[in-house]
């Protein structure tokens, strides 16, 4: 370990740096086609004007917008010659969104296919077209919607069809709860066993696209996406957790249930603007866009001409990302042959340090051990410096995501995370001397490497390829002349320098609140390698003051991202209000589930509402009196009522006649069995349903309960902006409505005790 020495080592700890730096930024989308781009290649340009259409306003499912752009969409499939038709049906939430209830919705998926010339099976392009009622939707899913559109448009140009069929799922209902998807599968008829599914995504306004989740086994998918893809941003630790550890959904959690295989790809940067007013044609960030489009032709190509019917064993692969768009694929033996390598030579260091004195064995396993307490130190400290900027500005609680402006807070999050590493490395090679610090803290990452390996190796690749590389540096110091082994460690550091750059500002860019998750481990683990240049450089006598000068930059940073993060009128602060109205007694209140603002102030306080208010709004905390206004209440029909052999069947009508684009209707006593709309519902909800888009002449309902009395409360929303009551006036252009803000009428259903 006799390497590292003044000067030398510091300028190879700076090296390392620029390449993480140099990483990160290569990773960052530049440069995009206009619409003057050849017609044979796909142009962001190009896809911008069908953003431009869609997104003119916000199109939540049952609104006029929505049929509007159905209608368009449907068209313009229509006109590059696909056969389309628009399949009409109900869709359910596919997972359980809220405890007692579930989510139920009538859909228009707009259905095109282009038949290929040979088809050995289908590739199905998905985007939702729906919008949140709080956006015009122009990243989501507008871009994913304009990526597909284009593709279509650049095959139809080319001279030669593709084997197999391209089919369209422009799926509809995805924001209320992913109705659309779960119809398609619930109504049969798809091609399920030789097809692939490429789902478009976005959950902000930047950044490349990741693909973040695919089904398992994955080898066959990710090796197409290798082979053809020209931006294939994605590791396998990022899909091998995905699917498990993530609260995320998109459209791919109905189509996996169908045994589809499904690429779920999205991009994630300023996540300010995810289900904002500002989600326009006018914040879609082209070179992304131009990305994704790239991304979506080329995977239609490629498994457009596959054969789709291919029988050969899939297995899941390891897979990483390097510089200028590489994409290695690997066995997973691999990856556990690596492992052993990585042990193998470890103990074979550990040996050579302790026969020539440098340090002892107690003093590698006791700094191995402290070594890995700094990973749960550096996760709770970064988690713990966004808390507190949620307090200091109260509004980053209620935010999608993250700020506007989030770059202060994204570098002070790395930069708090070196502060833990550094604040143990100063600490334990004060105590165990740098060899053993250093050994010690290469033994604590190589045990994590080693166990993910034998636990989940796709996860492994991304920890165990540089630890492993590192280990090996290490041990080529013991035969290599004094002057090369700082040049011979530095160069094994390499792969650790280009994985930190790949995943750290990859992890603040997903979002703050979920970025002590993964940014820190990679600072710490990744990061924790590259100090094995600083073994001789690290001050003696003053080393707390590394780490301690990166805690003041931190809140330098923090200081700095407060400052420069200010709400105006293009970057508006998001607000929540409810108008709820009680049609039994005619009374009225505001309610928020926030506490109250600059704006929202004006009809709320930081009182909580009472009952029944308080039973259908149980996460409010403001509210506050508000007129009653002459809003039509939603109706019941009881189309029958009979009761035998201990039940009681009720067949209702619900109706809204002020035209809401939901209505709720919540139940005394649970179910035994629910129909809603023509369709059974398997294992009725404790509480009740949420019925999103009900048509003009209502939705039929048939419960069958325990006989005897039962109670119902039917409630219908529509979007607060678009109520027009009297007594709301619109919030002023520094706010936005959150998309829950809504008008309400609550009414007991009559004539069933």
């Amino acid at each position: 370990m006799r390497v590292g020495r003044g000067l030398r080592g510091l300028l190879a700890f700076a090296l390392l740096l620029i390449v993480t730096a140099a990483t990160a930024w290569q990773q960052q989308p530049s440069g995009f086609r206009p619409e003057s781009a050849p017609a044979d290649e796909f142009s962001a340009g190009r896809a911008l004007r069908t953003i431009e259409e869609i997104a003119r306003a916000p199109h939540p499912v049952g609104t006029p917008e929505h049929d509007r752009v159905r209608d368009y969409l449907a068209g313009e499939l229509r006109t590059l010659g696909l056969d389309t038709e628009i399949r009409s049906g109900i869709g359910r939430w596919p997972v359980d969104f809220k405890s007692g209830e579930i989510g139920i919705g009538r859909v228009d998926n707009i259905v095109a296919r282009m038949r290929g010339t040979d088809s050995t099976g289908t590739v199905y392009l998905v985007a939702h077209y729906d919008s949140v009622p709080s956006g015009p939707g122009a990243n989501d899913d507008g871009a994913g919607v304009a990526a597909i559109m284009e593709t279509l448009r650049v095959l139809r140009h080319g001279e030669t069809g593709l084997r197999n069929d391209v089919v369209v799922l422009l799926s509809d209902g995805e924001e209320p709860g992913l109705f659309g998807a779960e119809a398609f599968v619930a109504a049969g008829g798809y091609d399920r066993e030789h097809s692939v599914v490429i789902n478009h995504e976005a959950r902000g306004a930047g950044g490349s696209p990741l693909l973040w989740r695919l089904t398992r086994p994955d080898g066959a998918l990710i090796e197409a996406v290798a082979a053809a893809v020209p931006y294939p941003n994605t590791d396998s630790i990022t899909t091998a957790l995905a699917g498990e550890a993530t609260s995320s959904t998109t459209d791919f959690v109905a189509f996996k249930p169908g045994g589809l295989r499904v690429l779920d790809w999205a991009y994630a940067g300023k996540t300010a603007y995810y289900h904002n007013r500002l989600d326009d044609p006018a914040h879609v960030n082209l070179p992304g866009l131009q990305q994704m489009g790239e991304n979506t032709l080329a995977q239609a190509e490629e498994f457009g001409q596959k054969d789709l019917g291919d029988k050969t064993i899939d297995e899941n692969r390891a897979y990483f990302m390097l510089p200028f768009e590489i994409l290695v694929v690997l066995p997973l033996w691999v990856i556990i042959a690596v492992a052993v390598v990585m042990v193998a030579v470890l103990a074979w260091v550990i040996r050579q340090v302790r026969r020539n004195g440098e340090t002892t064995l107690r003093r590698v396993l006791l700094a191995g051990v402290t070594a890995l307490l700094a990973l749960p130190v550096a996760v709770g400290a970064t988690y713990g410096m966004w808390w507190v900027l949620q307090r200091v500005e109260p509004v980053y609680k209620g935010m999608p995501i993250d700020p506007y402006r989030p770059e202060f807070f994204q570098v002070a999050m790395i930069v708090l995370s070196a502060a833990a590493l550094l604040a143990w490395f100063a600490f334990a090679r004060k105590v165990f001397g740098a060899p053993g610090a250093l050994i010690g803290l290469l033994s604590g990452i190589a045990l994590i490497g080693a166990g993910l390996a034998a636990l989940l190796p796709a996860a492994a690749a991304v920890l165990v390829i540089p630890t492993c590389s590192a280990v090996i540096g290490v041990a080529l110091t013991f035969r290599t002349p004094e002057r090369r082994r700082l040049p011979v460690l530095t160069v094994s550091l390499l792969p650790a320098a280009v994985f930190l750059g790949g995943n750290a500002w990859l992890g603040v860019q997903t979002g703050l609140t979920t970025a002590p998750f993964l940014t820190a481990p990679a600072v710490v683990l990744l990061g924790g390698l590259l100090l094995l240049t600083l073994a001789r450089t690290w001050p003696a006598e003053r080393g707390w003051t590394i780490p301690a000068t990166a805690v003041l930059v931190t809140v330098a940073l923090c200081a700095a991202g407060l400052a420069v993060d200010r709400f105006d009128d293009a970057h508006p602060r998001m607000t929540n209000l409810v108008y709820a109205l009680d049609g039994d007694t005619h009374e009225a209140r505001w309610i928020s589930a926030t506490t109250p603002d600059g704006w929202t102030r004006n009809y709320v306080s930081d009182n909580k509402p009472g009952a029944p208010y308080s039973d259908l709004w149980p996460s409010a905390v403001s509210s506050g009196p508000a007129p009653a206004q002459s809003l039509a209440a939603p109706t019941a029909d009881i189309l029958s009522d009979t009761t035998g052999s201990g039940q009681r069947t009720v067949k209702l009508r619900l109706r809204s006649p002020r035209g809401g684009t939901r209505i709720d209707l919540h139940w005394d006593v649970r179910p035994q069995s629910l129909r809603v709309g023509g369709r059974e519902i398997a294992a009725p909800p404790e509480d009740g349903f949420r019925f999103y888009a009900p048509a003009a002449e209502g939705v039929e309902v048939e419960l069958v309960v325990p006989a005897g009395p039962l109670s119902l409360r039917l409630t219908d929303f529509d979007w607060l902006g678009d109520s027009k009551l009297d007594a709301y006036q619109a919030p002023p252009a520094d706010y936005y409505l959150r998309q829950d803000a809504a008008s309400a009428v609550f009414v007991s259903v009559p004539g069933l005790r």
